[in-house]
């Protein structure tokens, strides 16, 4: 090769590197990051690539004790409650949680894999990701300084660990079948105390509104709900006994960031579960003929629900959704029986069996979000 062109092959190459640093500096213009750039001081200028230089590698995916950790809190929802920790995975989600402070304080470590790093993807999520490590590496590095100068305060965030993992670490770390390539510890926020619901309820400008599982089953269904709920402003999700762990990893995936978002209080105790949630939601101000469980038309009781659309949700309110294939507990099929709560029904055409659970709760969400929408534009005139 002359000399001429090996002159211009660098020269090539050198235009390509600016290029490329311009474009990981301009993503954060993005309108899906624009509001966060106020939620942090750390100078966009000053994050580089070049941190990935401090980050420790981890490369035996048999004998990593990190590993081991990730494993068991994917397997076992004993070690989740012992260690208080949760797996969060994939990089949208994990996206998502960083540019979110109040998410991203939860976050304890992150394994992010060599190929993501190393790879010129244009996906924007991607761009973001390594974005959003870069704050949480500077922000470490300060709290890191507060801690050891004294100067921290509560607003200190734990500094948080990034490791590099091969892709076979990734993989034993992750619960998928094929990892897309990072993965978090995180935190699980601690189950609201019911002096503070009834407080918050109280406060609220919004009637609220409250989605209580009565044992459903399946991670994907729970994850929908939570991301239902935090798209429709639902006051919290109430989980009785036997209901799927709203941290088992694949529920935290299919909530895509509404885990963190929503407030979530689980109910101990298999007799009198209902019972307890009533006198909370009575707290709240919140009647039990208020309550509403969903059901087919026709109850079996001689007595008929109420249509969906024909719930007056400008006040506060409550749905239980049964567990998929066997329905609503006994206890709350002898209330309903009693009349001590309502039921509640979404008509269907003739021949419809019944309803998704989460496609039921999420149908009656929005019906709610669009009765107050309405409400709202009529005040508004």
């Amino acid at each position: 090769m002359s000399f001429i062109a090996i002159m211009m092959l660098l020269l090539l190459r050198n235009f390509r590197v600016q290029a490329t640093s311009s474009t990981n500096i301009g993503f954060v213009t993005s309108p899906l990051l624009h509001h966060h750039r106020r939620m942090h001081s750390i100078s966009t200028a000053s994050l580089s690539t070049s941190s990935h230089m401090s980050w420790e590698m981890i490369t035996n995916h048999q004998s990593s004790k990190t590993v081991k950790l990730f494993k068991s809190i994917h397997k076992n929802k004993s070690k989740r409650n012992e260690s208080g920790f949760t797996i969060a995975e994939g990089v949208r989600l994990v996206t998502d949680i960083l540019s979110d402070e109040q998410s991203r304080r939860l976050v304890k470590r992150i394994i992010v894999s060599e190929s993501v790093l190393n790879g010129q993807s244009n996906n924007e999520y991607q761009q973001q990701l390594e974005h959003w490590l870069n704050v949480v590496e500077m922000e470490s590095r300060q709290s890191k300084e507060a801690f050891a100068s004294g100067s921290n305060t509560e607003d200190t965030i734990d500094p948080v660990t990034i490791n590099i993992g091969t892709d076979q670490v990734l993989a034993a770390c992750s619960g998928t079948v094929s990892t897309q390539g990072v993965i978090a510890l995180m935190e699980i926020p601690k189950s609201l105390d019911e002096s503070i619901v009834a407080k918050t309820a109280n406060e609220s400008s919004k009637p609220p509104f409250y989605v209580i599982l009565d044992g459903l089953q399946d991670p994907g269904n729970v994850g929908t709900i939570l991301r239902s709920c935090a798209a429709s402003h639902v006051s919290a999700l109430v989980l009785l006994p036997d209901s799927c762990d709203v941290w088992n990893p694949k529920a935290v995936r299919s909530a895509m960031g509404a885990s963190f978002r929503v407030p979530v209080i689980e109910l101990n105790g298999r007799v009198g579960a209902l019972a307890k949630a009533l006198d909370m939601l009575d707290d709240c101000g919140i009647d039990s003929n208020r309550v509403f469980a969903a059901t087919m038309e026709d109850t079996g009781d001689g007595r008929s629900s109420i249509a969906h659309y024909d719930v007056d949700f400008d006040k506060g309110a409550a749905i239980i959704l049964g567990k998929e294939g066997e329905g609503l507990r006994e206890e709350v099929r002898n209330a309903m029986g009693q009349g001590l709560i309502s039921t509640v029904h979404i008509p269907m055409a003739q021949g419809t069996e019944s309803l998704n659970a989460a496609v039921c709760g999420s149908i009656i969400m929005f019906e709610r979000m669009r009765q107050l929408s309405v409400i709202q534009s009529a005040n508004a005139n």
